[in-house]
């Protein structure tokens, strides 16, 4: 990833960010855009959270080829990244990229900088219509569409703020994609098999034939036995019931930062939910086992 920061614009600061990068012209992929104070037409801001941690966020406004991306576009493909702020006295739906002092900064990043791409590309390829046109570039940047039922949001994705441990909420995002393109990778010449999501499941490996799932993957963010991974055990259970089939597998997956703190591995396992931890693509067990060896049976 190549990262620029040019003289400051009006008003605002320009981070700009390209990815795989093979010569020619280049132009940035995604940007953030800081303003030098409240500017809610820029896309850019910074947030604190209840813990006093900076968060670097985005207000989900891209351009893209021809026009601006509708923002309810932008929310809907990052809902998986979205925290609520108070922005200046009133409520705001942003999209939480990473924190200043990310030990995974640069990883965080990219991980939004190839979802922004994943969008721009999905809409210009299927949906040019829905851009605005006259809407003027704010400089910053795939709906998923299969297996989708459009049933209500089950899970809390929301960030809740509370004391003792740290949920890393801005992670799950960066998480899921990164898993994404693991499971993809992995499924590569199983033609019976797709890697998918729904408004409830964060991914799943689809029986193209019968639509249902036979491995299903919930991602959090806390190591605790916290509301998250409460909620994750009855999200898995009920995914199960409702997308899945008796021999569906159950996965829950946390960051690998977490791996010392976790001590419920005998309530998921007794509940037949394998945990794994992952960063940067790659996924294992508490024992050490690896994503390849835990999906071996499903992929045959």
């Amino acid at each position: 990833m190549l990262f620029a920061i040019p003289e400051p614009w009006v008003g605002r600061q320009a981070h700009l960010f390209k990815l795989g990068h093979e010569g020619g012209t280049l132009s940035p992929d995604a940007e953030i855009n800081i303003p030098e104070e409240l500017n809610r037409r820029v896309s850019g801001v910074l947030a604190t959270a209840e813990d006093g941690k900076t968060m670097i966020c985005h207000r989900g406004t891209f351009t893209a080829f021809r026009g601006r991306v509708p923002r309810n576009i932008s929310l809907e493909h990052f809902q998986a990244w979205l925290q609520e702020m108070d922005d200046d006295g009133r409520p705001a739906e942003v999209i939480t990229v990473t924190s200043i002092d990310s030990s995974t900064i640069a990883d965080d990043i990219s991980e939004f900088v190839f979802e922004v791409k994943r969008l721009k590309e999905h809409l210009k390829a299927n949906i040019p219509d829905v851009l605005d046109a006259g809407a003027p570039p704010d400089h910053d940047d795939e709906l998923e569409a299969g297996w989708r039922d459009k049933e209500e949001f089950e899970g809390d994705k929301s960030y809740t703020p509370g004391t003792g441990k740290r949920d890393y909420s801005y992670l799950h995002g960066p998480l899921c994609n990164a898993l994404q393109r693991k499971l993809a990778e992995l499924v590569e010449g199983h033609s019976e098999l797709e890697v998918l999501k729904n408004r409830n499941i964060d991914l799943a490996l689809v029986d193209r034939g019968t639509g249902k799932a036979k491995a299903i993957f919930e991602v959090k963010t806390s190591a605790s036995l916290s509301t998250q991974l409460y909620s994750a055990f009855g999200q898995l259970a009920y995914y199960h019931h409702r997308f899945g089939i008796a021999a569906t597998k159950l996965f829950l997956v946390l960051p690998e930062s977490t791996v010392s703190e976790f001590t419920a591995n005998e309530f998921f396992a007794r509940a037949n939910v394998q945990v794994l931890f992952g960063e940067a693509g790659v996924y294992k067990g508490i024992d050490g086992s690896s994503l390849e060896d835990v999906l071996s049976s499903t992929l045959r």
